[in-house]
């Protein structure tokens, strides 16, 4: 059971697991933009280093397409298919779902044009399921994300969501994923988290595919919550938590206040990232190097913004768990000509390919890799890429590109 009850009754923003990205309303199907637009809303004038790449079709063979593939960069709830959500609001209607939401998140609901109809229960189940993904706006996306943690009430719900990710995940031949889990968001909706640690383990592998998980502490939360989850993760003994992650916001809450929290993760042998450079620069990403010790960085894509940390970076061997699309979807960059993604692989920095959100940002493993075909890389180049995303596993000596 948790410690520090009062701490986690709710979130102290919209969707504190995903409020580190910017809250600029942004198209969510075209991002236009001269003057580039960094995720705080300054804006920069587009230096010679940050000039647009080139983008020509390059369509990639079947062959590499067929590759197995791993994902280091995964949300749980964010790769929930379509059908998977229609079949908990069958179960569970919205106003069962929504009965004990704090008026302030009722609001949030019925004033989002898509999500209207939905929260006041006047839809079908697949009409509900597609209307929660036409967002139209950074916000609208966060609304959603937030609205589908209501629907899970249970174990079964949990479990079953694990299920269809897993699924999805074989459906695409990737065979290894790290998946991040905001546990403290089901504890919130009153589910107990030795039980969700039980069936993160049952579920870990179905012959398939390999799942691992990586806990979210949620900056949010504050330290102190955060490491009253931690603990209580650490207890149950998990055999596939493998690491721990940093989400919420970058800006409000800096990594150096989870030094504890690191070290602890470190001596339980478990792999240590943290989401940093999406909506700061690079000042978060050096936070996070030099404060927690990182083996990776989610996103760290700004970090192009600071050449002695690009140089930091590719000399240390540290990896970044990058999300083109996602990177345009929540307003990082306005297009993929313009995602550093060719700069920070050219400059040596170890980079993976991920896709975040895959299910609220339209895209797959494989679109991912075609865009960066788009954008000039070669199969060869890919390859190299695939293959990152087994040897920066958590930890990489028991993972090979095979299935499990």
């Amino acid at each position: 059971m948790m410690r520090n009850e009062p701490a986690l009754r709710g979130p102290p923003t919209p969707c504190a697991s995903k409020g580190n990205r910017a809250g600029t309303a942004l198209p969510r199907t075209t991002l236009r933009g001269g003057t580039r637009r960094s995720a705080t809303g300054h804006h920069h004038r587009t230096s010679r280093r940050l000039m647009p790449t080139t983008m020509t079709p390059r369509p990639l063979s079947e062959q590499f397409l067929a590759k197995p593939k791993a994902e280091l960069h995964l949300h749980l709830r964010g790769a929930m298919p379509a059908a998977f959500f229609a079949e908990l609001v069958a179960k569970r209607p919205p106003q069962q779902a929504l009965a004990d939401a704090p008026d302030h998140h009722l609001a949030l609901f019925r004033a989002s044009p898509h999500l209207e109809h939905l929260a006041l229960g006047l839809l079908s189940p697949p009409e509900a399921a597609d209307a929660l993904f036409r967002f139209q706006t950074f916000p609208q996306f966060l609304t959603s994300y937030l609205l589908t943690s209501y629907f899970f009430r249970d174990i079964e719900d949990f479990r079953s969501l694990i299920i269809a990710v897993r699924d999805t995940l074989a459906a695409q031949n990737i065979v290894y994923a790290e998946v991040t889990v905001s546990l403290i968001e089901y504890i919130w909706r009153g589910l107990k988290l030795p039980e969700m640690i039980e069936v993160m383990d049952d579920t870990a592998s179905d012959g398939e595919v390999r799942l691992r998980w990586i806990v979210d502490l949620v900056r949010d939360v504050g330290p102190e919550a955060a490491l009253d989850l931690l603990k209580d993760c650490l207890a149950c003994k998990s055999a596939s938590i493998c690491g721990i992650t940093l989400g919420g916001s970058e800006h409000k809450v800096p990594a150096r206040e989870f030094v504890e929290h690191y070290r602890l993760a470190q001596e339980h042998g478990l792999g240590l990232t943290a989401h940093a450079g999406e909506a700061m620069g690079p000042e978060s990403v050096w936070d996070a190097v030099r404060s927690l010790g990182v083996n990776r960085i989610g996103h760290g894509v700004r970090s192009i913004e600071d050449p002695r940390l690009v140089e930091h970076l590719a000399e240390n061997r540290i990896p970044l768990e990058i999300c083109p699309t996602s990177n345009l979807k929540t307003g990082v960059y306005p297009s993929y000509a313009e995602h550093p993604v060719r700069r920070l692989y050219e400059a040596g920095i170890p980079i993976s390919i991920n896709t975040d959100d895959p299910s609220f940002f339209a895209c797959t493993l494989n679109d991912e890799f075609q865009r960066l075909a788009d954008l000039g890389f070669t199969e060869p180049e890919l390859e190299q890429l695939v293959g990152n995303g087994f040897r920066q596993a958590f930890p990489a000596a028991e993972i090979t590109g095979s299935r499990p």
